[in-house]
């Protein structure tokens, strides 16, 4: 009969896909004008009666469902605060599920985390007493009680299917962890996304391009940015700054090109001063350093025989 002692599955796999898998929302009404009466009788017909249309303020609303309707004016102001109210309710509601799903995923991960660790430690119990009987002496036990060696051995068979059973029960567990995170992952993602729009409109693939490269320049990936940072809230802040970032570049652009435009004037090219200029910023200087009223009559007839000449 064969001795061999078979090898538990190595701990190792249990650990690191444990620590893989828990590290980780009216148109207005036509008026008629008066009728005017004829001032004589006449065997003419009556004159007909003038009827003009009463154009009345309205302003366009947008509904839901995309359709544009024309509404008096006089209650624009009364429909975009119920618009805004409309919307922030709708925001709030995304935010009240967001947090909901959070608080039910928190709930039952630690539910199953406490199961998973209750399980990890009867395997470790079982291996205990499954590495007994591995680690003994079976040529020594058989030669000298057969009957006993064959009994220790079938201890051992069954300890072996006990380790191995309860391992497929932690990978299941480990597993189902696993696809609950990915599928709370999405679901809060998707709601921050629709409370997003709610928020700022709808956003284009260029405006996605553009967050895309801010997070990225942040040095947060896209798995970390939605896994992370799945909130309204923070997507908006972002999408601002995407725009704040694609305005900065535009100005460093322009700066950019216009240094290396070529210069409208020349430099050196400025108009000279002329002579006549000259001669008056000298006859100036000239008056004002003058001490005597002698040297200024005489600077005074020399700058009148200069434009006589």
């Amino acid at each position: 009969m064969s001795t061999d002692t078979p090898t538990p599955e190595s701990e190792v796999s249990i650990e690191s896909r444990l620590a893989a898998a828990f590290a980780a929302e009216e148109t207005g009404v036509p008026e008629a004008a008066p009728v005017e009466t004829a001032p004589e009788a006449s065997d003419e017909p009556t004159a007909e009666v003038e009827t003009e249309e009463v154009a009345e303020d309205v302003f366009e609303f947008e509904a839901d469902d995309g359709t544009t309707v024309k509404l008096p004016a006089a209650v624009e102001k009364a429909v975009l605060r119920q618009k805004d109210y409309t919307q922030k309710t709708m925001q709030l509601a995304e935010l009240q599920k967001a947090a909901q799903d959070r608080l039910q995923y928190a709930e039952a991960r630690e539910q199953l985390s406490a199961a998973v660790l209750d399980d990890v430690t009867q395997l470790r119990s079982i291996e205990s007493q499954l590495k007994q009987y591995q680690d003994a002496d079976w040529p020594a036990l058989y030669e000298a009680n057969p009957g006993q060696a064959l009994r220790f051995q079938q201890v051992m068979r069954d300890l072996e299917k006990q380790v191995s059973q309860k391992q497929q029960e932690i990978n299941a567990k480990v597993q189902h962890v696993q696809q609950a995170t990915q599928k709370h992952h999405q679901f809060q993602w998707e709601a921050a996304e629709k409370g997003a729009r709610q928020m700022i409109g709808d956003i284009s693939a260029a405006d996605n391009a553009a967050m895309l490269r801010t997070v990225e320049s942040l040095g947060i990936t896209p798995q970390e940015f939605k896994s992370r940072f799945a909130d309204p809230r923070i997507i908006a802040m972002t999408h601002k700054a995407a725009k704040w970032d694609a305005l900065q570049g535009q100005k460093a652009s322009a700066v950019q090109k216009a240094s290396q435009a070529p210069p409208v004037i020349k430099p050196g090219a400025a108009n000279p001063m002329s002579a006549q200029s000259k001669q008056e910023l000298n006859f100036r200087k000239a008056m004002k350093s003058s001490s005597s009223s002698q040297d200024r009559a005489r600077l005074i007839e020399q700058r009148l025989a200069d434009r006589f000449k």
